[in-house]
């Protein structure tokens, strides 16, 4: 499994309309080899809330085929997307990609 997670800095209050976006339909989460997304808070920072957004792919193919396809590529290319417009309330984000080696569950 291949692992895109994106870290993101966001000014303190935002939760709800961070949680908003991120359960608004996804034109990604159609694409053919994609598992799950899934997004934490971590809210320790005074200044700030740092949010973990995962996303799974069956493999590294899958994830490069989204990343390749029309409706990637336009969702890009289209500068007045929601895609590109920068929220007021996001500091900073990060992006980092995983293979995924190992997942251990309860055992019962």
């Amino acid at each position: 499994m291949y692992v895109l997670v994106r870290v993101m800095k966001v000014k303190k209050g935002f939760q709800d309309k961070v949680l908003e976006r991120f359960l608004n339909p996804s034109v990604m989460a159609k694409s053919k080899g994609y598992v799950k997304s899934e997004l934490m808070i971590d809210k320790k920072n005074p200044e700030y809330d740092l949010y973990r957004q995962s996303v799974y792919w069956e493999d590294k193919k899958a994830f490069y085929v989204w990343e390749g396809s029309p409706e990637h590529i336009a969702m890009h290319r289209d500068k007045n997307s929601a895609h590109h417009q920068k929220p007021e309330e996001i500091i900073e984000v990060t992006r980092e990609s995983y293979d995924l080696i190992g997942t251990k569950t309860c055992e019962q």
